[in-house]
């Protein structure tokens, strides 16, 4: 039945996309063995909407040089907070209790994730839309439900999948947010990433791919390349240690641009092969 489903929401997808079927399908993938779970316990998301832009580098110090973060009076750093962040839940707390960007400000909730902490597969989107702001959850709107369906193309479900964002506060009007606001909020995506532990990073959109990759290609460059995630410890310091990491189109991207869906199940091809190689 699984199989049926998955296969199903496979044929809608490409019949949205105009491409033709006889081209090659894959068979829905059986269901992952799931890593040991993180010491924590549960979980509550974010997500974000996207558009493709290029932002600049991002980084601490120019978040600290334009008084963001550490900088202020606003209390501790995001540095400082994730030191003490050993688990999902108090990696949470944190965020929550952070007051250094000013995005949490005009947001109504804090976006934290969804999924199951101990999939192989993390997604990270750029930042929390008008509905994940509603929810407090990420990607549970029209880009969620057509990034489900992505994944449901190659066989995984939503309790496959862990998914987060870079930002997790809503910037006003769904604009995206500025280097700074990214830069002061760095240090906790890295940290989530460190505690999740995936096999597998999917990086949905231009912020999440060029922040986290530091590169400054946008997106239709880096997209469908792998390349490696380097992991950082609660100081920000490299720990030698990589995670294949896979910059693909943000859903909401796809939305407006739905011709651009074939590039995306190119890159769950990739995926598909990737897992199966694990």
């Amino acid at each position: 039945m699984a199989d049926e489903k998955a296969l199903k929401a496979l044929i809608a997808w490409w019949e949205d996309a105009g491409i033709p079927l006889d081209e090659p399908l894959v068979r829905p993938r059986a269901p992952l063995p799931s890593k040991p779970a993180p010491a924590t316990a549960q979980v509550n998301t974010g997500e974000p909407r996207t558009a493709e832009r290029r932002p600049a580098a991002a980084t601490a110090a120019s978040a600290k040089a334009a008084g963001f973060g550490d900088a202020s009076g606003d209390g501790p750093g995001a540095r400082e907070l994730v030191a003490k962040a050993e688990t999902l839940d108090a990696l949470r707390t944190a965020i929550e209790g952070f007051h250094g960007c000013p995005l949490r400000n005009t947001a109504r909730n804090t976006v934290f994730a969804r999924g199951n902490p101990a999939a192989k597969v993390m997604v990270i989107g750029e930042a929390p839309g008008r509905d994940e702001d509603m929810e407090g959850v990420p990607f549970v709107g029209p880009a969620g439900h057509l990034l489900d369906r992505i994944f449901a193309s190659i066989g995984l479900t939503p309790d496959q999948l862990y998914i987060t964002n870079v930002i997790n506060w809503r910037p006003p009007g769904n604009r995206s947010p500025t280097q700074d606001e990214i830069a002061t909020c760095l240090p906790f995506i890295e940290r989530h990433i460190a505690l999740i532990k995936p096999d597998v990073l999917v990086l949905a959109g231009d912020t999440a791919a060029r922040t986290l990759l530091g590169s400054s290609e946008n997106i239709t460059k880096l997209r469908g390349q792998w390349a490696d995630y380097a992991v950082r410890d609660a100081a920000g310091e490299p720990t030698g240690t990589t995670i294949p990491a896979l910059p693909t189109f943000h859903p909401a991207y796809l939305l407006r641009r739905t011709a651009e869906k074939r590039f995306v199940w190119r890159d769950m091809l990739a995926l598909a092969a990737q897992l199966a190689d694990h």
